[in-house]
């Protein structure tokens, strides 16, 4: 599920639930779901007049509570790092909608270690397993948005 708001803000879950259970979590940006990816995301129209959608993502920041049960033991410090997606799609109709399709066209996965300020990236191949996804309009949502995209 890809929630884009109007103020290029954008809200990404993957999960096998219906719908119905999870539109309605979608509604605000202040979400509970913890699996929830935030980002920012912007349109971008080429030379060859197609639309196209790019999107960085990131897990909600966590506050973690210390931990002082085990202080005394000497624990291997684990290496801090912060995790965030790009993702590109590509805005498409099909069949007798407009403009009601994305398709991916790149995701990747950038690991930046917080130590060393060094960033690995991990490009995944899209295939198959990628498939276009489809989006209609939420009612509901109209009633809270400012202005259109």
């Amino acid at each position: 599920y890809i929630r884009f708001f109007p103020d290029g803000h954008v809200m990404m879950l993957t999960t096998p639930e219906e719908p119905q259970s999870i539109v309605p979590r979608l509604r605000t940006r202040n979400t509970r779901t913890d699996a929830i990816l935030l980002g920012h995301y912007r349109l971008s129209q080429d030379t060859d007049n197609q639309t196209k959608v790019f999107a960085v993502i990131t897990k909600k920041k966590e506050e973690k509570p210390l931990d002082y049960k085990y202080r005394y033991f000497r624990r291997v410090p684990v290496q801090e790092a912060e995790q965030s997606f790009h993702v590109g799609l590509q805005l498409c109709s099909s069949g007798h909608q407009r403009f009601n399709k994305l398709i991916w066209i790149h995701h990747s996965c950038h690991i930046t270690y917080k130590s060393t300020g060094e960033t690995a990236v991990t490009a995944f191949e899209i295939d198959k397993m990628y498939t276009p996804l489809f989006f209609a309009r939420v009612r509901s949502y109209t009633a809270l948005s400012e202005r259109p995209l």
